[in-house]
């Protein structure tokens, strides 16, 4: 769930990258950069310590990120280091994709099912609850075989269990 601090900052500069056209590579960029601090520890760690002065941080990001990432996205990143907001980077970046993904036409799936699904049923799973939403979805298939069979299908904040495991227990609540 983002905050209401992340979703503000994340509007801010979707309209900037909105306005200028650039929505995809912000995203891409915005995705990098939170692969790049989440993925080293040595890194997270200088990045979210609270006792490491800005300046250090705005050098190291300019050292690692300048080169590699568009001019919105690293002024974005400046600006949050300024204003102590790195912490909130993981959440701006989930509320990004959202409004990038709401201005696309799409929204991202999360299919657990309890064996691998084939590309063909993921592509059906995705026509049928696509049509629903009236969205083009990009699914993640996760494997799970506690769920024993079905499947469970979270879309933003909805989820959609029609798992074996869950009609059991329910099953046997009632009994």
């Amino acid at each position: 769930m983002s905050s209401a601090v992340g979703k503000r900052y994340a509007r801010a500069l979707f309209e900037v990258a909105s306005e200028r056209s650039k929505i995809d590579q912000v995203e891409r960029d915005l995705g990098a950069i939170v692969e790049a601090v989440e993925g080293n520890e040595d890194l997270k760690k200088i990045m979210l310590h609270p006792h490491i002065a800005a300046d250090a941080k705005a050098t190291l990001a300019d050292e690692l990120f300048k080169s590699h990432v568009e001019e919105e996205t690293f002024n974005f990143l400046n600006v949050l280091i300024e204003n102590g907001r790195e912490v909130d980077l993981v959440d701006i970046y989930r509320s990004f994709v959202q409004l990038a993904n709401e201005a696309r036409g799409f929204a991202d799936a999360i299919v657990t099912s309890a064996k691998p699904l084939s590309t063909e049923e993921q592509n059906e799973l995705a026509e049928k609850f696509g049509q629903t939403l009236n969205k083009k979805l990009r699914m993640t298939a996760v494997v799970d075989p506690a769920i024993l069979g079905g499947v469970i299908i979270k879309i933003g904040d909805r989820l959609y269990d029609g798992s074996l495991k869950t009609k059991l227990e329910t099953f046997a609540q009632k009994a």
